[in-house]
């Protein structure tokens, strides 16, 4: 076959999803090779992609000399082929020469107002996967061209563009990011479930809430492919279920979640547990202690999930290798299992990994108490003295578990004062993290008088914010 029909033949299997066996793909690339020279730009990008898009990663010497074909003619390429080509070396995991990505940056600079979507996705992942950011102005026309090109994505696209540009260093803003959302409403139908987990991350990761359209109708649509997946295996269907999660996908999903302090349907927490029991010896240790946490959060929690990760997490050198973060939300659901006497006997408590998590989880406390109360804080304190209130700041609860950063020890009371990064970004909702330090105190029979910066800081004067402790703490007013 000449070059031509080698490209024909990769685009096709590409379009109809068919994945040959390895033999097949290794026998096609090595003709590719050997009659790269005759590749027109359009046929070389074209059966990158198609090769990127089937899973296969050729040899290294058919990437370095197609990287090298696209140095030396790279004014034959159009801006869609050479995006086209980035995206494929990026999914491929191979990285071109600096010079050449610095080159192909230049070329496209120009032609960035008339991307389509769909480029601009391929320029963007690519470039963030390669650890290589584009000059500042670029990245500012890049995100300019998103906002006009953001409806031509197809839903497959909106997380990866969405990704690659925090990765690349450029926030997107909150119109772009309220856009995306609705489109992924507007085309949930045609969605994956691993594409809904890349774009529910984006928004956990800058703590914009998209609104409760998009995440209900995503659990929902994911729980629906879920069932599909199930139904399938169920009746012995050779084809594989395209849409079971790996253990990956699912602590993702469930972080995300979690993160914005949202409770997916039961139904989809009880097929997230279903899927991720057996693959927890396949979980990062860190991402599996977070999804205990996330299921604790959401009440949720099963003895058999916990206990079949315990096997996993109470590995001496597995326990050693998590992250702190991961550790302290270990023990905060070891926590709350402890505090509901009727279910606790269930769940195996391995002794020296729980110290362990207590360590880590005790540091953060400390560091908490140590930390100078902020001037939100001290200001709720100031007002509190005037009302002839005992308080403590940064004080340890006596059985040593929580920081409390003001309190009313004698009434047992935990003011918790909510700054701006207590909530999302975008509106006046508590991240998990928040709801989660509630339900920890009630656990612990401590009364959470909440005070969120955005009824306070309206008050201005301290007569108003005297009468607003007093309806907090159900006290009378003044004689």
């Amino acid at each position: 076959m000449g070059p031509k029909q080698l490209a024909e033949v990769v685009w096709a299997l590409a379009q109809l999803q068919v994945v040959p066996d390895v033999g097949f793909l290794d026998a096609l690339a090595a003709q590719i090779l050997a009659k790269l020279p005759g590749f027109t730009a359009e046929q070389l990008a074209s059966s990158l992609g198609a090769l990127a898009t089937l899973g296969y990663v050729p040899g290294t010497p058919l990437l370095e000399a197609a990287a090298g074909a696209l140095g030396r003619n790279l004014g034959l390429f159009s801006p869609r082929h050479a995006c086209q080509a980035m995206w494929a070396f990026a999914r491929m995991e191979f990285r071109p020469p600096a010079a050449l990505l610095d080159a192909v940056l230049q070329m496209l600079s120009e032609a960035l107002p008339s991307f389509t979507g769909e480029q601009l996705h391929q320029l963007t992942w690519a470039y963030a996967q390669f650890g290589h950011p584009p000059p500042p102005q670029m990245l500012q026309a890049m995100l300019t061209q998103a906002e006009a090109c953001i409806g031509s994505l197809p839903p497959a696209s909106l997380g990866p563009l969405l990704g690659g540009l925090i990765r690349l260093g450029v926030g997107p803003p909150g119109g772009l990011l309220a856009a995306a959302a609705e489109l992924a409403v507007t085309n949930m139908g045609s969605s994956s479930p691993a594409a809904l987990v890349e774009l529910l991350q984006v928004y956990a990761r800058l703590k914009f809430h998209p609104g409760v359209t998009l995440l209900h109708s995503a659990a929902q649509h994911i729980a629906s492919k879920l069932s599909q997946a199930s139904a399938a295996a169920a009746a012995g269907s050779s084809t594989p279920p395209a849409h079971r999660l790996p253990a990956a996908a699912i602590t993702s999903l469930l972080q995300s979640y979690a993160t914005l302090a949202y409770a997916p349907p039961k139904a989809l927490l009880q097929q997230l547990r279903q899927q991720l029991q057996p693959q927890v010896a396949e979980a990062d240790p860190s991402a599996l202690a977070s999804a205990l946490w996330c299921f604790c959060l959401f009440k949720d929690l099963s003895p058999e999930l916990w206990n079949g990760a315990m096997g996993l997490l109470a590995q001496p050198a597995v326990a050693g290798g998590m992250t702190p973060g991961a550790l302290s939300q270990l023990y905060q659901a070891y926590l709350m299992i402890c505090k509901n006497p009727d279910g606790a006997s269930l769940f195996t408590i391995p002794p020296q990994l729980i110290l362990t998590a207590w360590q880590a989880f005790k540091a953060a406390q400390e560091a908490a108490v140590a930390a100078p109360p902020s001037d939100l804080i001290q200001d709720v304190a100031r007002c509190l003295a005037s009302l002839g209130i005992p308080y403590a700041l940064n004080m340890v609860s006596e059985d040593g578990l929580l920081a409390l950063k003001l309190a009313l020890p004698e009434r047992r009371v935990a003011i918790e004062v909510f700054e701006a990064g207590c909530f999302c970004a975008n509106q006046q909702q508590p991240l998990g993290e928040t709801v989660m330090r509630i339900q920890l105190l009630q656990a612990c029979q401590w009364q959470p008088v909440t005070v969120p910066y955005y009824e306070w800081l309206p008050l201005g004067s301290d007569t108003l914010k005297q009468a607003y402790l007093r309806n907090m703490l159900g006290l009378p007013g003044p004689q």
